[in-house]
């Protein structure tokens, strides 16, 4: 009992902690629009040119679908900070000299997670419950219909979702931007695989998309016999040209157990976190600073630390009142790329290789796009490098940040780009492919100024990695829109050249508002 009163008190107190910061209202708007953007029928559900009349089963399983999609995939990003803020803000290490045992620990974690998580879900359902109303088709409530799908599909892969947020903060390497990556290619490829797998038991189809395609599906082909089976989420420009009633999943006791399968699953990732689970402890996850400290302050390794009096200065020269741009240009890159191995530099001059020897095809489509993808965690500290280690007072009291160190982070970032790609402008150049050129350095302007400005304002690597990775995602799915490097079209330079300018007028802009604080 007591062991669950403790559970309780740690989610509760991690979720009211979360609902006041702006991050989850953030969430929260953006849950909102996802529900607007249904709404207005922007995104939906649709078997080829069929829908399902607007009762509460087809409300209900539209939306659960859109908020296990959505709240799957980027509802990771917004819970997995729960533990690295104990152990930044101090809170960690208190715990740590309490009896609290790592299992209970990571179960409130988890069970906080979820909350926030559930949250959302509570807010799109009302917004179904909306939709239903607004659309008129059939203004008549079944709230079991309307909810079930949300319970049997959304909760359980929300739970999941929660789980692998606190497994990816305890297992040390996945704790950064390498694991957001790692998540986010785990997810879409959770995508395809469970089309595979739900073929023979669509229920355990983790998004639940499978088991409503088949039970949508047997529903538009008793009222239209040629449905061919295509199931869409999304927006889609094929014409809606027939309507047909729905009641919603049949929920057997079966299909309800293999759903629920999923709560046992996000349980024992949960406990299997624990085991990871340093419990704060800073000499396990890099002993070799700790003994460095030691050895500094140890009088037998140090012998000047038991004489200072023995200790000279040395007198400072005058300061040169002059400001050398490339210098710290050349220190803002040296901050950048510090810490990388030569593993790094050999996929880097690898690809650059590449891109040279292959077809300027190719390299657009598929070399390019990589290229900008491998430095994804060198671009997502910038602008919010002096927050997080927290130098920021000391940075932003040298002599005009604003005008000399922002610039040279950009520089070093846009520097950063150039390099990287340098092989397939090369390549673009020879080929004699001046569109491709053109976009090449659209993209080489963009990256660097959407990462400052995301850093800036969010104070956090996080959002830019998501939101590139998202953006990248897109592009290789072939969405001209959103060619931000000219992957599948000469690029939309037209929209991505003013964006640019916008982005650096923001990043100057948070600045200023972090300098006037």
């Amino acid at each position: 009992m007591n062991q669950a009163r403790t559970i309780y008190h740690i989610a509760r107190a991690d979720f009211l902690e979360r609902v006041r910061r702006y991050s989850f209202l953030t969430m929260l708007g953006a849950v909102v629009f996802l529900g607007y953007q249904a709404a207005i029928g922007n995104i939906n559900v649709q078997l080829g040119n069929y829908r399902g009349a607007f009762n509460s089963a087809w409300v209900g399983g539209m939306i659960a679908s859109i908020a296990t999609f959505f709240l799957g995939w980027f509802g990771f990003y917004l819970v997995k900070s729960s533990i690295a803020r104990d152990r930044e803000t101090g809170v960690g290490q208190i715990m740590a000299s309490t009896p609290l045992t790592r299992p209970l620990y990571v179960f409130g974690k988890w069970l906080s997670n979820f909350a926030v998580l559930v949250a959302m879900v509570v807010v799109l359902s009302i917004t179904a419950l909306v939709i239903q109303i607004l659309a008129g088709e059939n203004r008549r409530l079944d709230f079991a219909a309307l909810i079930s799908p949300f319970l049997f599909i959304t909760l359980p892969m929300l739970a999941l979702t929660a789980a692998l947020a606190v497994f990816f903060e305890c297992v040390g390497f996945l704790q950064g931007g390498f694991g957001n990556l790692i998540y986010f290619v785990l997810f879409a490829s959770t995508i395809s695989m469970a089309i595979s797998i739900g073929k023979n038991n669509p229920s355990l189809d983790p998004l639940g998309l499978t088991l409503l395609q088949q039970s949508m599906g047997e529903a538009a082909k008793v009222t239209f016999p040629d449905y061919s089976g295509s199931f869409t989420l999304g927006n889609t420009d094929t014409p809606i040209t027939g309507v047909f009633n729905w009641s919603g999943v049949d929920w057997t006791p079966g299909i309800i157990l293999s759903r629920f399968m999923f709560f046992g699953i996000a349980f024992a990732l949960a406990l299997a976190s624990s085991i990871f689970f340093d419990r704060f402890d800073s000499s396990s996850r890099n002993p070799g600073k700790m003994n460095a400290d030691v050895s500094f302050l140890d009088p037998d390794v140090v012998p000047a630390a038991r004489s200072l009096s023995a200790a000279s200065l040395t007198p400072l020269t005058a300061p040169k009142n002059r400001f050398a741009l490339s210098r710290v240009v050349f220190l803002e890159l040296k901050l950048l790329l510090k810490g990388l191995r030569w593993g790094w530099f050999t996929v880097a001059g690898g690809l650059m290789i590449a891109a040279i020897l292959m077809s300027p095809e190719p390299v657009r489509a598929y070399i390019l796009p990589i290229t900008w993808l491998w430095p994804i965690l060198i671009w997502s500290g910038m602008g919010s490098r002096e927050i997080r280690h927290n130098v920021g007072q000391m940075v932003f009291s040298s002599a005009a940040p604003l005008r000399r160190q922002l610039p040279a982070t950009w520089l070093a970032g846009f520097i950063v780009t150039v390099l990287t790609g340098s092989g397939a402008a090369v390549k673009l150049l020879i080929s004699g492919d001046s569109s491709g050129l053109l976009a090449w350095f659209s993209g080489a302007l963009f990256i660097p100024s959407l990462a400052l400005a995301l850093g800036v304002w969010s104070k956090s690597q996080k959002l830019f990695e998501v939101m590139y990775v998202a953006l990248w995602y897109l592009v290789m799915n072939g969405i001209s829109a959103v060619d931000y490097l000219g992957a599948n079209s000469s690029g939309n330079i037209r929209f991505f050249m003013p964006l640019t300018l916008s982005l650096i007028v923001m990043a100057f802009i948070g600045r200023a508002k972090q300098l006037a604080n």
